[in-house]
């Protein structure tokens, strides 16, 4: 069973994810490609993505939504998805 996060949690957790793969701080509204993220650490934070919050959110996704306040939205929208309360 997938842990539940709230939208602070998993704002948190996706933001230290962005800043392992970039190596800099990250912040909400910050384009993840501007950062330094690459084709490949998007993968992996979309692996990452799945793996945490059991939502599948594609590299697609990742390229489509590059702000951490977007991938958060995006995982609250997925089914399953978000605070379940």
């Amino acid at each position: 069973m997938r842990p539940e996060f709230d939208e602070a949690e998993t704002r948190q957790l996706v933001t230290k994810q962005v800043e392992v793969l970039t190596g800099t701080a990250a912040g909400e509204n910050d384009d993840l490609f501007d950062l330094g993220l690459t084709s490949v650490n998007a993968a992996q934070l979309s692996t990452w993505i799945e793996a945490n919050f059991g939502v599948p959110v594609t590299m697609r996704t990742v390229f489509e939504r590059p702000e951490i306040g977007l991938l958060v939205a995006a995982i609250a929208q997925s089914p399953g998805g978000g605070d379940q309360k």
